[in-house]
């Protein structure tokens, strides 16, 4: 997978909240950050690119029974990683249950 067009954004958007990201996870090429919400609960957030497109898919779990995912032209997805984190830290994700 090419994460050259999202690293940028990426990596801003996760050091302005001082998130750690993760790049490899059981040897494959990865990009996702741990984010709490506000009960301490944690989510995990990733990137999945859009092969020959200038879009990714963004994906975020609390690890239990809430999943999203949203897709996104590059060039907003920093924007849409600030409300997403936004939205996550504030508890204001609906609940519904996994598919």
């Amino acid at each position: 997978m090419d994460y050259s067009k999202v690293d940028k954004s990426f990596s801003e958007w996760a050091n302005c909240l001082k998130l750690l990201i993760q790049n490899d996870y059981k040897g494959d090429e990865v990009r996702s950050v741990d984010i709490f919400d506000e009960h301490n609960q944690k989510w995990q957030l990733w990137l999945v690119p859009v092969n020959e497109s200038d879009k990714c898919v963004i994906h975020y779990w609390n690890y239990s029974d809430i999943s999203r995912h949203v897709e996104v032209d590059n060039s907003q997805l920093f924007d849409e990683l600030s409300a997403i984190g936004e939205n996550v830290k504030n508890g204001t994700i609906p609940k519904a249950k996994l598919p």
